[in-house]
């Protein structure tokens, strides 16, 4: 049997070519949302920020009842935040989006920490010259 034989079903029906295809995608993402290491442990729940955007800007939203606002830490890079509160897992938050090096802010309200990051407004897209190895 040959390679491509053994990994694509046998079918003239385009509906079980269609069942396939659905159950090997479901099966890929449930292979991607399981980790690989028994020991791994989420750093925190996804319940514990509210992450949502505007048209310009990308909002965080974390509960620090209890904590004073001195022993917190935001850290963040173009594609990631990071948020250190004592006593707790750090809050690990992938963005989806890039964002600006300047321009976040950090505010705190009734047990609320809200992080405002300013979007990208370009991203720039060059072409890479090939060169020719003789």
């Amino acid at each position: 049997m040959d390679f491509w034989q053994s990994l694509f079903p046998k079918t003239n029906s385009p509906n079980d070519w269609q069942d396939w295809l659905q159950k090997y995608m479901q099966q890929s993402f449930e292979n991607q949302q399981k980790p690989t290491d028994p020991s791994f442990q989420p750093s925190v729940p996804q319940s514990s920020y509210t992450l949502f955007e505007s048209f310009h800007y990308l909002f965080i939203h974390i509960s620090i009842k209890n904590h004073s606002l001195n022993e917190i830490k935001v850290h963040h890079s173009l594609t990631q935040v990071l948020v250190h509160i004592p006593d707790e897992p750090v809050i690990k938050i992938t963005l989806p989006e890039p964002i600006s090096r300047k321009g976040a802010t950090a505010e705190a309200k009734d047990g609320t920490l809200e992080i405002k990051l300013p979007k990208i407004a370009h991203q720039f897209e060059m072409e890479l010259p090939i060169d020719s190895i003789d």
